[in-house]
C-alpha cells in the first residue's frame, strides 16, 4: 500500500517547529550525506541559509547529534537561520 504524501502546510509546519532533544545520532550513511550535501567547510550557515533558505522545506540536519562537532554545529545553525527565515516570511 502507498503511503500518502504530506502536504507542503504539514512539511512547512514540521519544518517551523523547535528541533527535538538532540540525543540520538544520525546513522553512519546520513552523517557522511550531510557532510557532503552542504558546503559547511566553505560557507557559513548564514551564506549557505542566504544562497538556499528560500527554497529549503522540511530541514531536519539539526535533529541530530554528530560526531564531528564543526559539522553538528554548522548544521544546528543552518537550522536556526532557516526557522527564523520561515517565520520572517
Amino acid at each position: 500500500m502507498l503511503q500518502e504524501r504530506p502536504s507542503f502546510a504539514d512539511l512547512r509546519a514540521a519544518h517551523e517547529l523547535p528541533p527535538p532533544d538532540r540525543d540520538f545520532a544520525p546513522g553512519r550513511a546520513r552523517e557522511a550525506r550531510a557532510g557532503a550535501s552542504f558546503q559547511w567547510r566553505t560557507q557559513t550557515p548564514a551564506e549557505y541559509a542566504a544562497t538556499y533558505g528560500a527554497a529549503m522545506i522540511g530541514y531536519t540536519y539539526d535533529a541530530y547529534t554528530y560526531s564531528d562537532p564543526g559539522l553538528e554545529s554548522w548544521l544546528h545553525e543552518l537550522g536556526e537561520l532557516l526557522r527564523a527565515q520561515a517565520r520572517r516570511g
